[in-house]
């Protein structure tokens, strides 16, 4: 049952639409993905990627696992609002990811896992799906890149 209750976790904590003002304007941001996944760190980090004007991508790590949230915006964000929007985001969701996190800690036998597609782009299934199968591998997520 620890999966099931992962799902649930994730559906009834994360699966939703979050309104937040940003430079005085309501923006709708809605959670379409959700992966789980194990790490050797057991240091606390957060990561934020652009995909599109519209759609980016958080992810936190704690506890030796890392989460990754597929997010995408009802319209184009311009990239000097980010460091206030990741702020809020972070605000807001850090207790449900501490939620998802505890509980993997306890019953969570996998490497990786996706916990949730609700209707995602092209563009984030592609990014989720190969961090799924990088992290199911045992392969370097991030590409290394060299000093100029």
């Amino acid at each position: 049952m620890p999966m099931e209750e992962l799902y649930a976790i994730t559906t009834r904590e994360l699966a939703k639409d979050l309104v937040f003002e940003i430079d005085d304007e309501p923006v709708t941001l809605s959670i379409r993905g959700v992966l789980l996944a194990r790490t050797d760190s057991k240091g606390y980090n957060f990561s934020f990627f652009e995909l599109s004007e519209e759609e980016f991508v958080l992810v936190v790590q704690m506890k030796g696992f890392v989460v990754y949230l597929g997010i995408e915006s009802d319209e184009e964000l311009e990239e000097e609002v980010y460091p206030e929007l990741v702020r809020a985001l972070l605000e807001h969701l850090a207790p449900q990811i501490a939620l998802l996190i505890t509980k993997a800690e306890k019953d969570y036998p996998g490497r990786a896992d996706l916990l949730l597609d609700d209707d995602m782009s092209s563009d984030l299934k592609e990014f989720f799906y190969g961090l799924l199968v990088k992290h199911r591998q045992g392969k370097p997520v991030y590409e290394q890149t060299e000093v100029a």
